[in-house]
């Protein structure tokens, strides 16, 4: 039988201890600080029917799906994003679920798209939702939870801006324009490329699709606006008294959200439009100071029509979403994700055969405590045993041999300190309790 090349596909990656342990516990937080705003956990299939997915993510969205007919002869996809899935679950379950109903999920999506630093195919979202709800709190909940997770993730508040903008900021600009409904998609579609394309990049782009040079100039105008004070607000409204309405209801929530979280810093940064089409109020994008170039690490804004694809009552609803994997990979560009080689805390050196009986005890014993413990299944050299805990970044080897046995005692070394301890074999558990 030929040999079998052991290789994965471009965009995917496997996860050895070192970095789960990471993904893990940063995942746990993530949770933590979801369900302390009160939302709740749901799960929804990696696969839908292609026809839930398609058509609500605009043409590139739809693109970079992964898309195929299954062994049915059924046409599917795996799922792009965890909004979509909600809506879907929204209508499907609209007698089940009470309103508001604020849920998370944490779970892979898939893009077939261009790989690059901390950008995948296959990566994790983190979303909070609430669905049911118009009031401007729900959007202010969002934002803040957004930088109460950061913050949980051991970022400080200046460490991270959130920039939020709002669709009906962009319609009534480009309506005040008197452009056609395709060179708004266009506008709007080529002013969220700014931070990737820049200024100059945008210029060109308008200008290869015909748009005519006061226009630009106007559209440039309107991207480069960026609010950092409220007291600046008023002026704005008389550079562009089409917005005065649709500014004034993001300033509320901006002023809601920054009561609970008082220290966050906000940007209302007109260039920000998130490409996907099912947008509708509120928007919002979080970047790092130190790490602008990872784009992103949180996301999200007001969808109020997308449950009514899929029912025919309309359902406002709000989210945020943390990218996993692009905020792993901003953090230990920064230095602040410590890898663990093991999530074991103990090894149980195994020195005599007829003691297994008792290693098995106090394996047991620690372990019902809490204390994650690896018995060393052969005996073997000392040096050996105590070099393959070093090797796995085990703190703590537990020795108990033939004159321990003896003397109802257990030899604990701390192999990070290279200090031990002689311990009675009752008190075993007080000495990790310490």
């Amino acid at each position: 039988m030929p040999k079998i090349e052991p290789k994965i596909l471009k965009g995917f990656r496997d996860f050895l201890p070192e970095r789960q342990i990471v993904r893990q516990k940063m995942i746990e937080t993530i949770k933590a600080s979801f369900e302390t705003f009160g939302f709740e956990p749901l799960e929804t299939p990696a696969l839908e029917y292609a026809e839930i997915l398609t058509g609500k993510y605009g043409d590139e969205g739809d693109k970079l799906m992964y898309r195929f007919r299954d062994n049915g002869d059924r046409d599917v996809a795996l799922r792009y994003d965890l909004t979509i899935p909600l809506a879907r679950v929204v209508a499907q379950y609209e007698n089940d679920l009470k309103k508001p109903f604020k849920r998370y999920q944490i779970s892979p999506v898939w893009r077939a798209e261009n790989t690059q630093k901390g950008r995948f195919r296959e990566f994790y979202q983190c979303d909070a939702d609430i669905v049911g709800s118009n009031s401007s709190l729900s959007d202010a909940e969002v934002l803040a939870l957004s930088a109460n997770t950061l913050c949980k993730l051991g970022l400080k508040t200046e460490d991270f801006v959130i920039r939020v903008n709002s669709r009906d900021i962009i319609s009534a600009f480009y309506d005040s324009l008197e452009l056609s409904a395709e060179q708004k998609q266009i506008a709007v579609r080529m002013v969220d490329k700014i931070d990737k394309i820049g200024r100059q990049g945008v210029e060109d782009e308008l200008n290869k699709s015909g748009f005519l040079a006061p226009d630009i100039k106007a559209v440039l105008n309107f991207a480069g606006t960026k609010i950092d004070d409220v007291k600046k607000i008023e002026t704005t409204k008389k550079s562009f008294p089409a917005i005065k309405d649709a500014l004034n209801r993001l300033s509320v929530i901006v002023t809601k959200a920054l009561i609970l979280t008082p220290k966050a810093k906000f940007v209302m940064d007109f260039s920000i439009a998130r490409g996907l089409d099912y947008y509708t109020g509120m928007i919002f994008e979080v970047s790092l100071v130190k790490a602008p170039q990872f784009g992103s690490v949180v996301g999200g804004g007001r969808y109020d029509n997308l449950v009514g694809m899929f029912t025919n009552k309309s359902v406002p609803a709000v989210g945020a979403s943390i990218g996993l994997d692009r905020l792993i990979s901003a953090l230990s560009e920064l230095g602040l994700v410590k890898e663990e080689k093991t999530v074991t805390k103990a090894l149980l050196v195994n020195f005599d055969e007829s003691l297994t009986d008792d290693y098995l005890k106090i394996a047991t014993e620690l372990r019902s405590a809490g204390v994650n413990t690896m018995l060393y299944f052969e005996t073997a050299d000392l040096k050996k045993q105590l070099g393959y805990a070093s090797d796995k970044g085990i703190k703590y080897a537990v020795l108990y041999g033939p004159n321990e046995a003896k003397e109802g005692l257990v030899v604990i070394k701390n192999l990070e300190k290279g200090i031990q301890e002689k311990v009675k074999t009752k008190e075993i558990l007080k000495y990790f309790q310490k």
